[in-house]
């Protein structure tokens, strides 16, 4: 069984430095009136707690207290506060440290799981600690009220929970009897209002007869447009068979022009027959001529025949030579690419930057052609669009108006659905400012009340040691 072991207060009200030990039964403080007992019980109950809340307790003359829990299982729990810190401080079996803060008039989970000490609630306003007894304390439930000890009596068998439930019932019927007043108000006044507006039923009607009558006139514009393209397809056709009559006009005489053809082809292949025996003819001629100056310049063969031996020497001399020479040229000329290239490259960097902009630049091109594309189709839907309206340009007023029926009908159930919501939320406000300023009221009443006892007394109700008009209003104060 785990148990508080120590409790030590430092700049505890009246304790500078107290340590005390505790026994794992029934522990009694005794002693005389004004030494500080109820300060210890004060103090355990604000380790363990958070209560009370503020820092009034702090010793007169210091700037910060502590109390520090020592539980049988050695993990301690230690409270702190100074006039700007309010912190927790866990230290479990391994003296590992956990700091809580930033929980204002609230306690802790971890502490609440760590020391395991609850208050019984008695009512549902009425809570009492049984682990610890103070000064002049009564037995358990003797001291309270009749009512206190009937609804504590009840949660110990459940009876609490039919009592909840039938509160929270009744509430609910009021609550929506209220609404349902509300509502059949709100009916009668929507009821009045749409009574302005029976005349909707007959514009809705012509309205119908106007879109049938729309329908029709769209379905016999599409038949027009159909019988146009006809029309036009018609016309086409009676131009070609036009153009054809004037063309069969022309070739009358096409007999007399294909016996023309006839001598004509017998003719040319006559002429083109003689003209083949002629260039042969020529051609024997400058033969015999050439072969003559052959037989003419054979006459020094012998000469040629040494010339040539030694042409053909020197002509494979210069084929090496010109290989040579071509490798040579190939080597220089690769040399130079390679030059080339290597200076091409040092500006490879702004190369590939020019070639990512000028594929951003292609992609925007693109886009700009597409949209072009998009926008010359909507220019021709405009075109017929702008047809259609000039032969409905009579449809134009009956159009507009009952686009503005159907405009403020929309802009009246706006506003119904909008003043409903209003109603409500104003309602929901005014009831939270009456409750605010209920509250205000009965704290500034118990403030007032307690600020004159404290006048009155002048003494301190926690410490009992005598208390100045400044401190009176740093205390009030501290509780607004």
């Amino acid at each position: 069984m785990n148990y508080i072991r120590k409790v030590i207060l430092e700049n505890f009200q009246s304790h500078k430095y107290t340590e005390i030990e505790f026994d794992k039964h029934l522990n009694v403080i005794v002693g005389p009136s004004d030494q500080g007992k109820t300060a210890i019980i004060r103090g355990i109950k604000w380790a363990l707690f958070n209560e009370p809340t503020g820092d009034y307790f702090v010793r007169e003359g210091e700037s910060e207290c502590s109390v520090t829990v020592v539980f049988s299982n050695n993990v301690k729990l230690k409270r702190y506060r100074n006039r700007g810190k309010n912190y927790y401080y866990i230290y479990d079996s391994d003296g590992n440290e956990t700091i809580l803060e930033g929980f204002g008039k609230n306690l802790p989970e971890e502490v609440v799981r760590l020391t395991s000490i609850n208050k019984i609630l008695l009512d549902s306003n009425v809570s009492n600690l049984i682990n610890i007894g103070e000064q002049l304390e009564g037995p358990f439930l003797l001291s309270q009220t009749a009512s206190t000890k009937a609804n504590a009596i009840g949660r110990l068998v459940g009876v609490h929970i039919i009592d909840d439930a039938l509160s929270d019932t009744l509430k609910d019927i009021k609550n929506l009897k209220s609404r349902k007043r509300n509502h059949e108000e709100d009916l009668e006044k929507l009821n009045a209002e749409l009574k302005e507006y029976d005349y909707l039923e007959d514009l809705i009607l012509k309205a119908n007869r106007l879109r049938e009558i729309k329908a029709i006139i769209n379905d016999k514009q599409k038949k027009i447009t159909v019988l146009t393209e006809k029309k036009q397809l018609l016309e086409y056709i009676n131009n070609n068979m036009l153009l054809c009559e004037k063309h069969l006009f022309k070739l009358k005489s096409l007999d007399r022009i294909a016996a023309i053809e006839k001598n004509l082809e017998i003719k040319i292949k006559d002429y083109i027959y003689m003209f083949d025996r002629y260039e042969k003819l020529n051609a024997i001629k400058s033969s015999i001529e050439k072969d003559k100056m052959i037989i003419g310049a054979l006459t020094h063969i012998k000469e040629v025949e040494d010339i040539y031996n030694m042409l053909s020497v020197k002509g494979e001399r210069l084929a090496k030579l010109t290989e040579l020479y071509v490798r040579y040229s190939n080597v220089k000329k690769n040399i130079s690419n390679c030059v080339y290239i290597i200076n091409k490259l040092k500006n490879l960097d702004l190369v590939n930057r020019n070639i990512g902009l000028i594929e951003k630049k292609y992609s925007v091109l693109s886009n700009t052609i597409n949209l072009k594309a998009k926008f010359d189709k909507v220019n021709k839907s405009l075109a017929l669009g702008r047809l259609y309206a000039q032969k409905l340009s009579v449809m134009e007023p009956v159009s507009n108006t009952k686009d503005l029926i159907e405009l403020k009908c929309m802009r009246l159930e706006r506003l119904l659905m909008l003043k409903s919501q209003y109603d409500d939320n104003r309602t929901n406000l005014e009831n939270t400012h009456k409750k605010i300023d209920d509250i205000e009221k009965d704290i500034e009443n118990l403030l007032n009340r307690y600020k004159e006892a404290l006048n009155n007394l002048e003494i301190c109700p926690v410490c009992f040691s005598s208390i100045s008009k400044e401190r009176i209003e740093y205390i009030i104060n501290s509780y607004k």
